[in-house]
Order: structure tokens, then C-alpha cells, then sequence
């Protein structure tokens, strides 16, 4: 059993047995045939060859280590046309609730519109917000309506959103992950535990815990 679960990351780290990183794959989605865990999904800003890059997903996401669908989701800022962030964004929901995979959710001044697509489709698996830097209104609305929050390296700026959320959630609610960040999960983890006022230890049982609770890897 691994130590450490990284929840999103673009790097592979097969060699450490230590650590399971669930490796985003947002194109060249045949690579993920050799990867232990990943997660396959159109990101908002990488919709350019959609319709062929979703039947790749949908052809390879039955597979046993594809563990989420993901990240996707909707971004106010990139220069994506909305319409079709939505369009495939509910493909993608709709993706995930028909495998029982769990979502790893891009969203950027959208909070509301992911929500209320969530809503609108029925989704039932569990969802996570990835990245997660707001603040905590955004935070509990979020958790309110079940979905789980996922840190990264903003927990090492102490201005920031994340350190305070972490701060105040319940244990049963978050997740760490490195994304693209030049930081280790083992890093996340030791800065989560000071933001806790907890030990590392504590930090690893409870995200382990919320990894079975959500991917049913028990």
C-alpha cells in the first residue's frame, strides 16, 4: 500500500512504490496504456481536436487503471468558446457516471456553472475540485453540495486561499496533489500537516482514508 496518494499530477513517478500519482492525460491518451493510475480528460483549453480526442477517451476510460475522468470542467478565463466547454464538459459527466468514475473538475470563476451542470445531469459520483485557491464561502458552498477539494503548492504561500481553507474543513473533505508544480507530494503533505497543526502521519492516514471512501480501492 502507498504512502502517499498524489490526487492530480503530469508527471510519472513509477519508480517510487511509495507514492501513487494519479497522472493526468489531457492528449496523447494512448500513453496512458503503461501508467499504474491516471485520469483521462478534454481540458478547457485543449479542445481543438475534441471529437476524436473524446472517442480515444471513451475507448480507453473502461480500463482498470484509469481511475477518473478528468480534469475537465469550465474556465472563464481561457479563450474557449463557452458553449462547447459545457457541451463537453456534460460529455464528460455524463462519461464519468456511466463508468462510476470519479471527476476531477478544472474550474476557473465558474463555481456555480459546474455546480449547476452537475445538477442539471444528474451526476451522481463523487467530485473533485482540483487546485483548489478560493476562498472559504466558495469552499463550504462546494463541500455543501459533496464535493471534496484538492491542495496543491499554493499551501506553501501563506497568503493564500488554500492554506486557510485547509485550515477549517473537515478531514473527510480534502485531498493533495502536485499538478505541474516543481514540489513533491511528500512537500504538500509536510506543509498540509503544519496548516492542520497535525503530524504527517495524520495527514497520510486520513487522505488514504478519502482515497478509499472515493475511488473504492479498498
Amino acid at each position: 500500500m502507498p504512502t502517499y496518494y498524489n490526487i492530480h499530477s503530469h508527471r510519472q513517478n513509477n519508480e517510487d512504490t511509495d507514492v501513487l500519482s494519479i497522472v493526468n492525460f489531457a492528449r496523447d491518451f494512448y500513453a496512458s496504456a503503461g501508467v499504474q493510475a491516471c485520469s483521462l480528460g478534454l481540458h478547457p483549453w485543449y479542445l481543438c481536436n475534441h471529437n476524436d480526442d473524446f472517442a480515444q477517451i471513451k475507448a480507453l476510460a473502461v480500463n482498470s487503471n484509469v481511475l477518473a475522468i478528468g480534469e475537465c470542467g469550465l474556465d472563464k478565463v481561457c479563450k474557449t468558446d463557452w458553449a462547447l466547454q459545457n457541451l463537453l464538459f456534460e460529455q464528460q459527466i455524463k462519461l464519468a457516471n456511466e463508468l462510476r468514475k470519479p471527476l476531477i473538475v478544472h474550474c476557473v470563476r465558474a463555481f456555480d456553472e459546474v455546480s449547476n451542470l452537475l445538477i442539471k445531469t444528474g451526476s451522481t459520483v463523487p467530485v473533485i475540485l482540483h487546485g483548489y485557491n478560493k476562498k472559504i464561502d466558495i469552499a463550504r458552498k462546494m463541500i455543501s453540495n459533496g464535493y471534496y477539494l484538492s491542495f496543491g503548492a499554493a499551501l506553501h504561500h501563506p497568503s493564500s486561499p488554500a492554506a486557510t481553507v485547509l485550515s477549517r474543513i473537515g478531514p473527510d473533505r480534502f485531498f493533495l496533489e502536485t499538478d505541474v508544480a516543481a514540489v513533491s507530494i511528500e512537500q504538500v503533505y509536510k506543509k498540509a500537516a503544519e496548516i492542520r497543526n497535525t503530524d504527517v502521519d495524520t495527514i497520510i492516514l486520513q487522505v488514504r482514508n478519502n482515497f478509499h471512501t472515493v475511488f473504492n480501492q479498498l
